[in-house]
This record gives C-alpha cells, sequence and structure tokens, in this order.
C-alpha cells in the first residue's frame, strides 16, 4: 500500500511538472527574447556613448596641441603703494601716522 502510494505520488507529480514545463516555454522564449532585445538597445547606446568619448577625446587634444596655456594673471608688485581712503573708520593710533594698517571684517 505505502508502495503504490509513493509510486502515484511520484507519478503525478512528475506529470504536473511536465505539464508546466511546456506551458511555460512559450513564455520563457518570449521573455528570453525580449531580454535580447533589450541587451541589443543597450549595446548600440553604449556603441554611441563610446564614439562620443572618442570625439571630446580628440577635441581636447587637438585643443591642448593648438593652445599653449598662458599665465595671463596680473602679478602682484610688492613696492607698490595703495592709497585707502580711512574716511570715518574707527582708528587705533596716530589717524596722520606714516604707515596704516587697514582690517576689513564681514559681521555675517
Amino acid at each position: 500500500m505505502k508502495r503504490g502510494i509513493k509510486y502515484f505520488t511520484l507519478l503525478t507529480s512528475s506529470l504536473l511538472l511536465i505539464s508546466c514545463f511546456e506551458a511555460d516555454t512559450a513564455s520563457l522564449e518570449k521573455a528570453i527574447s525580449k531580454v535580447q532585445d533589450n541587451q541589443k538597445i543597450i549595446l548600440q547606446k553604449i556603441e554611441s556613448l563610446e564614439k562620443g568619448q572618442q570625439g571630446l577625446r580628440k577635441n581636447l587634444a587637438s585643443n591642448a596641441k593648438a593652445a599653449p596655456k598662458k599665465d595671463n594673471k596680473p602679478k602682484a608688485d610688492p613696492n607698490k603703494v595703495y592709497n585707502v581712503a580711512i574716511g570715518n573708520s574707527v582708528v587705533k593710533g596716530n589717524p596722520n601716522a606714516k604707515v596704516t594698517m587697514t582690517y576689513w571684517t564681514d559681521f555675517q
């Protein structure tokens, strides 16, 4: 009796698995084809991005060769005297001194 139940269970489960497998193959094939189509689209986008990057590299290389970098920044002259008007500012010491140190602050 136990042996018959085991065979019956094995037979029904195998039939059930076979029937499910045959029914799902069509949906699996559709899903696989969708994935393959999406992979093709992604690969095309990657190729176009790589081409764009190569174009940018060429432009950067040609710009670097064509225009050498020039340092056009003005250089500070340590001997230059800057005249800053004191106005009504607070002064510590003699307001008519030969050297005046100015201190700017921002109260925020």
